[in-house]
């Protein structure tokens, strides 16, 4: 005799009382699963075992529960307690890198549609605490924030394309195709290929070795930030 507990019906009560933070909780771990185009407030009612009006009742809307789900992403980056603003910034965004790593299907789904939560702010508003520190005001403070975090966060967006979509099938076919570029169409990668191959951003197929992205990032930091000095007339090291 079969001793299989029934699957929870949806709507039906659940065993463990439905809050905000089991929602969110929840929905980090089907995005990371799943991906963010199988994500729907739908899917994660049924997940829970719910209708999707208790979902609006606890976290509000779709454009709500992003902003939650970002926060929750980066909840545990903490601000660097560093006075030089270099070292400040470069490991900010480290720990910003190494969040979104963890969470490679969460980000891409936050980069790509605006959540509602102001809680987000915090980290945008502690770089344009430390531009403005170094004297960096209207204009001048708009690209110079954008710079910055644009640089950052499309640097982790890139790398994260091929995080979030692995696959060996995929990898497989990818690697072939670099492999076989036309030398007379794309004489530069050819002529660089050993260097570039599964190295460089557009030319990867898999993600064994971290170690390329590491280094290129940090050169991105280094190269971000000194420049921006230089633009300031600031005293480069």
């Amino acid at each position: 005799m079969s001793t299989a507990q029934p699957s929870r019906r949806r709507g039906a009560r659940a065993e463990t009382p439905i809050t905000a933070e089991l929602i969110v909780d929840t929905a980090v771990r089907l995005i990371d699963e799943r991906g963010p185009q199988q994500f729907s407030m739908r899917s994660l009612a049924a997940e829970l075992g719910v209708f999707p009006a208790t979902l609006y009742w606890h976290v509000g809307d779709r454009q709500q529960l992003i902003g939650l789900i970002e926060q929750r992403a980066l909840a545990g980056i903490e601000l660097p307690d560093a006075d030089d603003w270099r070292t400040w910034s470069i490991e900010l965004a480290r720990r910003y890198r190494a969040s979104a790593l963890r969470h490679p299907n969460v980000m891409r789904l936050v980069s790509t549609e605006r959540g509602l939560n102001m809680d987000t702010l915090a980290i945008p508003d502690a770089v344009l605490g430390k531009l403005t520190e170094l004297g960096i005001t209207g204009e001048q403070l708009v690209h110079a924030y954008n710079s910055l975090m644009g640089a950052v966060q499309g640097f982790v967006l890139l790398e994260l394309t091929l995080v979030a979509e692995r696959d060996p099938d995929n990898e497989r076919v990818a690697e072939e195709a670099i492999r076989s570029l036309d030398r007379e169409r794309f004489p530069n990668i050819s002529a660089n290929f050993d260097a570039v191959a599964n190295r460089a951003l557009s030319m990867r197929w898999s993600l064994d070795d971290h170690s390329p992205f590491d280094e290129s990032f940090e050169f991105l930091m280094q190269v971000l930030l000194a420049g921006l000095d230089a633009h300031l007339g600031r005293p480069t090291r």
